[in-house]
């Protein structure tokens, strides 16, 4: 298998294999850059008051700075310390290493080593790389060699049982300043602190594992003990009378072991309001095997049905079936069993009202198991457990337990599309992973290793025991009034569903109709291939943040971030509260191509000329600074109703286009090398606006009067050949047209606020000679580049999104004139 093909599962079998390998090499000694430590823990383990010893933070005096990356891989063989570090870099850079080896030219999955693996980390741009941090010190006079070392606070053993590390600061999280822990073996930390042990380190400590089972009794218990004691988690799944005359339309049986409709009008019907169902949430895979089609239903719904032999229904479905009887439910959804596939009308349906499905679901079960339904999720690959102990100065350390959210990320069902709708629907869970089972809700979070203690009171189990949640995978939501939280949701949204993969690209805004519907719409109003129309100078400037490819789906249009393939973001983090006003005139144009009706393929010829009418361009956005009093800490959850289904339907049109007119004028640009080192990617680049159209050749010491950010693959789509990421000039292109659509003022607090964590983070939104352009003036248009086919000149795309300064834009259109048309932008 190459690299190429290689599945995320695939991979974290290799890093398992490759830590077995560094683990049967460790030799009970310690290079001479780690022997400080073993002096340190000589201190601890002589000292006769161990309240003397405290933990750390970064770069606190105490701090013991030992080794650089590149030693580490250089030492582990002889080194019990070094080889601990690894495995643990193996894992915290899990899935960056796994996306850095898929981009290395093609590689056999036996071939990939630890000096594959060193290369990978070299890729990602880490400072532990020598030729790297030379650059940053010719470049910025800012190097400090300590910013290359790993660190750890040994005292923190007796605080909470372990060592804290952390990695250099290049290699550590954009924002958040990881603290990784080498935790002690449970009856070592007794040794040392028999006298007065930390009730919370020993709680904290992972157990030595040793299983080859799931323990289901303990989800079953888990399941049973939500029931009982939250309310908030059985409100959330009550279910709701109007959502239930649509979805879902038919149940399996596991108990009949038969299909039954859920419709009043059908024989044999359940009441939707009386039962409760569980939800499989899966990855399908590529290889077919047997769904639900109009030629087989009535077949389905025979008592038995699905124990006839010749029905073979892959093993992730028939493990899904086997939890649900054993937790108590009769009733499962599974998509591929209770959707016609070969029928646009049910699937149509269905699938605009799977939000519905998962939310009202009474658990939901997870199948993170592999890259297919072929995958049992029962099975469990106690190789991945990480409890292998390495012995520093006659103590036991192993590495900490994974972070439940981390281990679900890495996984093959958290880079499906339709995944996160489900995770951010449901309530109630139960994870299959390769090595653990989780049960999660609304209060917490418990597994093989840390089983639900009932004796351990709430606010104890919140402060020191949860883990965190892979409902952080879903969408953000728990801040601001309901403006700002649907601003931001909506940003979340976006940026999480670009990164995703779908089977089908068109299928992205069907992904996120049930989202934008049940979180977003009610605040942020009607939307037109996926962007709010009363927002829509702010939703327009989407910007890539990785290399982006265009969608197979050429009915969404260019300007929308749902045509586009690729990490994505929104640079100013909102929608709401930035005060831009509009400065083109816009309408919208639809055409429908059958009579019948098709809710999410076209929008109907007479909505749009409704539209037309009604949803004129606002001259000013909304403003919403105020976040209001006692923000609800969840948004409502809409349900269409039919008489708004002509709204739903232009949410997600794929053949809607906007006519625009407004100001277009010509400016020369650069594209410039990746040569910022806060950057996020080495494929997108800064693109500068200049004013002066004269100017050639050399643009260095012209005036600078605005920017954009713009990546090869879009460059590649539309200038075929022209533009090379690997080129060391990227080269100049004169006479690009800019349309002005709207108007952004930089000193608003908001605008400020990003504009600072931009300056002293990683996050390279901005350039640092755009940022001196704001602080002189911080009043800008916002403008599009775009690209008109050569065939049909009034017909037009996007290629990028930046800013100009107001003065020079208004200055340009008044010395070298405009163009003001209608266009059609696709």
């Amino acid at each position: 298998m190459s690299t190429f093909q290689l599945s995320i599962e695939d991979f974290k079998r290799t890093l398992t294999a490759l830590e077995r390998q560094i683990y049967a090499s460790v030799r009970n000694s310690l290079c001479q850059a780690c022997h400080p430590i073993s002096l340190r823990l000589d201190k601890i383990l002589n000292s006769t008051n161990k309240s003397d010893f405290h933990s750390g933070t970064r770069d606190s005096t105490g701090n013991i700075r030992f080794a650089t990356i590149d030693h580490v891989f250089y030492s582990y063989h002889e080194c019990s310390f070094c080889a601990l570090v690894l495995r643990l870099i193996l894992r915290a850079k899990e899935r960056h290493l796994y996306h850095a080896i898929r981009s290395m030219p093609l590689v056999e999955e036996a071939l990939i080593t630890l000096d594959t693996i060193s290369e990978a980390l070299k890729s990602l741009g880490s400072t532990t790389v020598s030729e790297t941090s030379s650059a940053l010190s010719d470049e910025f006079g800012v190097f400090d060699p300590e910013d290359l070392i790993l660190q750890v606070s040994v005292d923190a053993v007796c605080d909470y049982g372990a060592i804290s590390l952390w990695l250099p600061l290049s290699d550590s999280e954009d924002v958040d300043d990881n603290e990784f822990q080498l935790f002690l073996h449970p009856e070592d930390y007794r040794a040392i602190m028999a006298d007065a042990p930390n009730p919370e380190a020993t709680l904290m400590i992972p157990k030595p594992l040793n299983r080859e089972t799931r323990d289901m009794d303990l989800m079953k218990r888990c399941l049973g003990y939500c029931r009982k004691n939250h309310d908030k988690c059985n409100q959330s799944a009550a279910p709701d009378t109007e959502a239930l005359h649509t979805a879902p339309s038919r149940l399996m049986d596991v108990v009949d072991m038969k299909l039954v409709p859920t419709n009043p009008g059908i024989n044999g019907h359940v009441d939707l309001q009386q039962v409760e169902y569980v939800a499989l949430s899966y990855v399908w895979g590529r290889d077919p095997f047997f769904t639900l089609q109009s030629p087989n239903l009535s077949t389905l719904c025979k008592k038995d049905a699905f124990r006839d032999p010749a029905i073979e229904l892959p093993q992730t479905i028939l493990d899904a079936i086997e939890v649900a009887k054993f937790l108590g439910y009769r009733y499962i959804w599974i998509d591929s069993l209770c959707i016609e596939q070969d029928s646009t009308e049910d699937t149509v349906t269905q699938i605009g009202s799977m939000h519905i499905i998962y939310a009202q679901a009474g658990l939901t079960i997870v199948a993170a198991v592999g890259d297919s339904a072929q995958h049992s999720i029962l099975h469990i690959d106690s190789n991945q457990l990480s409890n292998n102990y390495h012995t520093v100065r006659g103590l036991r350390f192993c590495l900490d337990r994974p972070e439940f959210e981390e281990i679900v990320a890495s996984s093959t069902w958290a880079t499906r599309g339709w995944t996160l709708q489900e995770i951010t629907c449901s309530d109630r869970f139960i994870f299959f992973t390769p090595e653990r089972t989780y049960f999660s809700c609304a209060h917490g979070n418990w597994n093989e290793d840390l089983p639900l203690d009932e004796s351990v009171s709430p606010e104890h189990y919140q402060r020191y025991l949860r883990d965190e949640d892979p409902k952080g995978l879903g969408l953000d939501m728990d801040f601001g009034g309901d403006a700002q939280k649907a601003s931001a949701t909506y940003v979340s949204m976006v940026e999480k569903l670009s990164t995703r993969n779908f089977t089908h690209d068109k299928d992205i805004l069907k992904a996120a109709l049930g989202m934008y519907t049940m979180y977003i719409g009610d605040d942020l109003g009607i939307a037109v291939a996926g962007l709010p129309l009363s927002y829509l100078g702010a939703a327009l400037m989407w910007q890539p943040n990785g290399v982006l490819s265009r969608r197979r789906c050429q009915g969404i249009p260019s300007w929308s971030w749902a045509s586009w393939a690729g990490p994505i973001s929104y640079p100013l983090g909102r929608l709401d509260g930035l005060d831009i006003e509009l400065t083109l005139d816009w309408f919208i144009d639809a055409v429908r191509t059958s009579p019948g009706y098709s809710p999410y393929l076209q929008v109907d010829a007479r909505i749009a000329k409704v539209a037309q009418h009604m949803l004129q361009a606002p001259r000013m956005e909304p403003s919403h600074h105020d976040s209001g009093d006692n923000p609800p800490p969840v948004l409502r959850r809409r349900i269409v109703s039919p008489k708004e289904r002509w709204q739903q339907d232009l949410a997600i049109a794929e053949k809607t286009v906007l006519v625009f007119r407004g100001t277009i004028c010509s400016f020369p640009i650069r594209l410039r090398e990746h040569d910022h080192t806060l950057q996020t990617s080495g494929q997108v680049h800064f693109c500068s606006i200049f004013a002066s159209p004269e100017a050639w050749e050399d643009m260095d010491n012209d005036e600078l009067i605005g920017e954009m950010r713009v990546d090869s693959g879009t460059l590649q789509s539309f200038f075929p050949g022209e533009f090379s990421a690997a080129a060391p000039n990227m080269g100049i292109t004169t006479n690009i047209e800019l349309l002005a659509f709207g108007l952004l003022d930089f000193s608003i607090e908001h605008v400020q606020n990003v504009v600072y964590l931009n300056r002293y983070s990683r996050r390279g939104n901005f350039s640092p000679e755009f940022l001196a352009l704001v602080d002189a003036n911080p009043d800008m248009v916002l403008v599009m580049w775009l690209f008109r086919h050569p065939e049909e000149p009034h017909i037009t795309s996007r290629i990028a999104v930046g800013y100009v300064l107001r003065s020079r834009w208004d200055e340009a259109v008044k010395e070298r004139g405009q163009t003001r048309e209608w266009i059609r932008l696709r």
